[in-house]
């Protein structure tokens, strides 16, 4: 599923609009607000068709992994 820039921006603004009306809101409540936010787009996404090459710990090629499958961030 393809990251929805939208929503983001709605939870951005409910967050904002949140500040603006609560006198007593503190910037650690607008900055968690606005994490949350930014979390839940990221895990929103999903990624497909990764693909990488396997080295044994001194660097040199054993093999090639390709992930075709969409997965979830987490």
């Amino acid at each position: 599923m393809p990251l929805d820039k939208s929503a983001l921006a709605t939870a951005l603004e409910a967050a904002f609009q949140a500040g603006m009306d609560d006198p007593d809101w503190t910037l650690a409540q607008s900055a968690g607000a606005m994490a949350d936010a930014i979390d839940l787009y990221v895990r929103d996404g999903e990624i497909a068709g990764v693909e990488s090459d396997v080295t044994d710990t001194g660097g040199n090629p054993i093999g090639h992994a390709v992930q075709g499958a969409a997965v979830k961030l987490s």
